[in-house]
């Protein structure tokens, strides 16, 4: 592929920057039409290379394109007459409008609603002497605050005991050795 013959006008061009650090640019990257901020600015064999921050936050190595003519590095391109057209404020607008979707989109919680009854909560004594959630401290750990015994607590929770995750797992050993036996060479 021969290689693009340009005025040396042309070139001149090239060789010196068209933006400063902070200025709003249009630009694509592999395709994709952005906006964003050029955060620095690089001179190389080819003309002069800008970083591009995107609303993202991701930064793209640009050229640029000035007169239906490109830099040799083609994957980030700034489109010089179409930002110039567009202008800073513009462009900065439509930066803030892809910054606030980006927000919205990226807020698809459901809101909260707040209950009237109260939360017994997992691993609380809620409701104890009559008593309401609200009213007793709550804590990260999943410690029961009780004046029962101990050992009355824990047969209320829905646990397997020791000795049964212990035999179900002892089983599955036996297979697991089983198994692996059947592959061993006897000789």
């Amino acid at each position: 592929m021969a290689k693009e013959k340009i005025t040396d006008t042309l070139q001149a061009k090239f060789d010196k920057p068209h933006f400063q650090i902070g200025s709003a640019v249009f630009f694509s990257w592999l395709g994709s039409k952005k906006y964003g901020y050029v955060t620095a600015i690089k001179k190389t064999n080819w003309g002069v290379q800008y970083t591009v921050q995107s609303t993202k936050g991701t930064s793209y190595p640009c050229g640029i394109s000035i007169e239906g003519t490109t830099t040799s590095y083609k994957v980030g391109i700034i489109f010089l007459e179409e930002t110039k057209k567009l202008g800073n404020d513009e462009i900065s607008r439509r930066i803030g409008t892809e910054i606030e979707n980006t927000r919205m989109a990226s807020n698809t919680r459901r809101p909260t609603v707040p209950s009237t009854t109260p939360d017994p909560g997992i691993g609380t004594d809620a409701n104890i002497n009559n008593t309401s959630v609200a009213n007793k401290p709550r804590s990260n750990s999943r410690a029961v605050h009780s004046d029962e015994p101990s050992n009355t607590r824990v047969s209320k929770r829905n646990t397997k005991t020791r000795k049964d995750s212990n035999s179900t797992l002892d089983d599955a050993i036996e297979k697991q050795k089983n198994f692996l036996n059947g592959f061993i060479k006897k000789d």
